[in-house]
């Protein structure tokens, strides 16, 4: 009888290492990713949202030519440059793709690419959100477990005694 009841503490033993590396293993990594997904998503909305602040900025203070700006040339490294005719603006739509847009139309696109990154943000919560209660349900699952195993131990010693 005793062998019988030492398999089933290992199987349940067993049981709750499979759930643990589960837990760390899967689930743990999709949430780091969902959430650096989300991140990203954010940082680039807040690019958006500035661009947008600096062509309202060059929209108020009208057809001053030439104007001075500071430039991102990549890796957050800026340089000074000359805007001579601000009516005309390069955006990036995405995925390194430049379309010259008029002030107006790029006002226009922005607003729409932040509704779709936010829309994408938001579903990217919900997921994480969801992993988030999954891994819940486990460790309480497995706390559960741990108990019930613990609990089994104890009223065997007792038995034992």
């Amino acid at each position: 009888m005793a062998n019988s009841e030492d398999g089933e503490e290992f199987a349940v033993s067993a049981r709750i290492i499979q759930y643990e590396s589960f837990i760390n293993d899967v689930l743990k990594e999709d949430l780091k990713r969902v959430v650096t997904r989300r991140d990203d998503l954010y940082s680039t909305i807040a690019e958006y949202l500035q661009l947008k602040r600096i062509i309202e900025q060059i929209m108020q203070q009208g057809t001053q030519i030439p104007r001075k700006v500071m430039t991102d040339i990549g890796c957050n490294f800026y340089c000074q440059a000359e805007l001579n005719d601000p009516s005309k603006l390069l955006v990036c739509v995405g995925l390194d793709t430049f379309v010259e847009f008029t002030q107006e139309e790029s006002l226009e696109f922005i607003d729409k690419k932040v509704k779709i990154l936010t829309k994408q943000a938001e579903k990217l919560t919900a997921n994480s959100a969801k992993i988030k209660a999954f891994i819940k349900v486990i460790l309480t699952g497995l706390r559960d477990l741990q108990f019930l195993e613990f609990n089994d131990d104890s009223k065997q010693r007792e038995v034992l005694l």
